[in-house]
C-alpha cells in the first residue's frame, strides 16, 4: 500500500496492524541502536577526558574504555536469552534508562575501580539495546536497507565524532562527554514508543527434521563464522592503521586525520549498499566481500599521503557496502530475529578478538598484517558463499517454494 507516495507495511502482533512508513521505522531503529555503541564514535574525546580530567594514567583511561566494549559483548551474549522472555518495549526502555544512568554517575564519580564497573554495565545494557534492535530489524519488510540505514548513521556520527573530538578537544571538561552519551541515549528512549508493534522476537522455530531449532542450521553457522572473519580482520587492521601509517613515513597526526574523515566515506558506501540491494538483492555480498578484502592490499602503496588518503578511503567505502549485507544476511534464516543477534554477537566478538591478534601480527611485519586481514575476509566470502549455496539446496530439496535469497532477491 501507498500513502502519499511513501511505501508503507503492516507489522503485525496478533489481531493487531499498524501500518507505517518504512523508512521512519528504519532511522528510529538506527537511532535506537547507535545508543549503544556511540562511546565509540569519541572514543578519542572519553580517553582524552579520562586521562585529563579524571587523573587516570594511560592504561587506566584504556581499560576503563575497554570496560565498555566487554561489557557489550557480554550484553550481545544475553540478548539470545533474554529477547524472547521480556516485552521488547519495556526491555528497550529500561536498557535505555540505565545507560542514562550510568552515564550520568559516571560524570559524578572519579574513583578507578568504580569507574571500571559503570562503564562494564554501561557496555553490557548497550550490548543488550543493540541485540534487541537487530532483532526488530529482522522483523522489517527489507532488513538489508534497515542495516544499510543503520551504519549510514554509524560512519557518518564515527567520522564526525573522531573529527570533532580533536577539534573540540579543549572545549569538553567536567565530564561533558558523558552528558552528550546520556543526552543520546535520553532521545533513544524518547523514540521507543513511536516504533511500531513488532512481533517479540524468539519464537520457536524449528528445522524442516524437527531436530535442531533452525537459529542453529548450519548455513546461520557459516554465517556466523563469516561476521567473525570479517570483523576481526575490519577491526584488527583498521586499530594499527595508523602504526602502518607511520611505517610508511606519514606523520601521525596526518594519519589519524586521514583516518577520522576515511571512516565518513561509509556513508556513500551504506546508501551504495542500499541501492545494490534494491537492484541486485543478494547477489553482491559474496563479491562486496571480496572487494573489501582485496582493497585492504592498497595502504602497502600508502608511502604518499595522497596514495594512504586513497588507500584508507577506500577500506571504509568497500566495508561500508559489505557490513549492512552480512548482519542482515542472517536475517534469512528465520523470522524469530535469533539469526541476527547471534550475528550481533559474532561481530562483537570478532572486534575484541581482531586488535588483539593484529599486535602479534604487527610486531612481526605491518607487511604481514596486511595481507593476513585481506586472507581472513577472502575466507569470510567463501563462508557466506557456502552459506547461500545450502540454502538454495536446501530450499529446493524441501520443496516448500523459495529459499531465503531468492523470497527477499528482488524486495524493494
Amino acid at each position: 500500500m501507498t500513502d502519499n507516495g511513501a511505501t508503507t507495511i503492516a507489522l503485525t502482533t496478533g489481531k493487531d496492524a499498524i501500518r507505517r512508513s518504512t523508512l521512519p521505522v528504519d532511522i528510529i531503529l538506527a537511532l535506537v541502536a547507535m545508543a549503544g555503541p556511540l562511546y565509540v564514535d569519541i572514543m578519542p574525546a572519553l580517553i582524552a577526558t579520562l586521562r585529563t580530567e579524571y587523573g587516570l594514567r594511560p592504561d587506566q583511561a584504556g581499560l576503563v574504555a575497554g570496560a565498555n566494549g566487554y561489557g557489550s559483548m557480554v550484553g550481545a551474549l544475553l540478548a539470545l536469552f533474554l529477547v524472547s522472555r521480556i516485552p521488547w518495549r519495556a526491555l528497550l526502555l529500561g536498557l535505555l534508562a540505565l545507560l542514562v544512568i550510568a552515564d550520568l554517575t559516571t560524570m559524578a564519580v572519579r574513583d578507578y575501580t568504580w569507574l571500571l564497573g559503570i562503564r562494564f554495565i554501561h557496555g553490557v545494557a548497550g550490548g543488550l539495546v543493540v541485540g534487541v534492535t537487530y532483532a526488530l530489524m529482522s522483523q522489517t519488510p527489507d532488513a538489508r536497507r534497515s542495516f544499510g540505514v543503520l551504519f549510514v548513521f554509524h560512519f557518518g556520527l564515527g567520522g564526525l565524532g573522531i573529527v570533532m573530538s580533536s577539534l573540540l578537544a579543549d572545549m569538553l571538561h567536567r565530564g561533558i562527554v558523558f552528558g552528550i552519551l546520556a543526552a543520546f541515549g535520553f532521545i533513544a528512549a524518547a523514540l521507543v514508543p513511536f516504533l511500531p508493534d513488532f512481533r517479540q522476537p524468539g519464537g520457536a522455530s524449528y528445522s524442516p527434521s524437527g531436530r535442531t531449532s533452525r537459529w542453529m542450521s548450519k548455513p546461520l553457522l557459516l554465517k556466523v563464522i563469516g561476521i567473525f572473519l570479517f570483523q576481526a580482520a575490519n577491526l584488527g587492521l583498521g586499530a594499527f592503521l595508523i602504526g602502518i601509517a607511520v611505517n610508511l613515513g606519514q606523520s601521525q597526526t596526518f594519519a589519524g586525520l586521514v583516518v577520522g574523515l576515511g571512516l565518513a566515506a561509509g556513508v556513500p558506501g551504506s546508501l551504495i549498499m542500499i541501492w545494490l540491494s534494491r537492484r541486485l538483492g543478494w547477489r553482491p555480498v559474496v563479491p562486496a566481500l571480496l572487494i573489501a578484502g582485496l582493497v585492504k592490499l592498497g595502504v602497502l602503496v600508502g608511502t604518499t599521503p595522497a596514495g594512504f588518503a586513497l588507500g584508507v578511503t577506500a577500506i571504509y567505502l568497500t566495508m561500508a557496502v559489505a557490513l549492512p549485507y552480512v548482519l542482515a544476511a542472517c536475517a534469512t534464516s528465520g523470522e524469530d530475529g535469533y539469526g541476527t543477534v547471534l550475528g550481533g554477537f559474532a561481530s562483537k566478538l570478532g572486534l575484541a578478538c581482531g586488535p588483539v591478534a593484529s599486535g602479534f601480527l604487527f610486531a612481526q611485519s605491518p607487511g604481514i598484517l596486511v595481507i593476513a586481514s585481506t586472507v581472513t575476509v577472502v575466507i569470510a566470502a567463501a563462508a557466506f558463499a557456502m552459506s547461500f549455496r545450502l540454502e538454495s539446496l536446501r530450499g529446493a530439496e524441501a520443496g516448500t517454494g523459495p529459499s531465503p535469497l531468492k523470497k527477499w532477491a528482488g524486495s524493494r
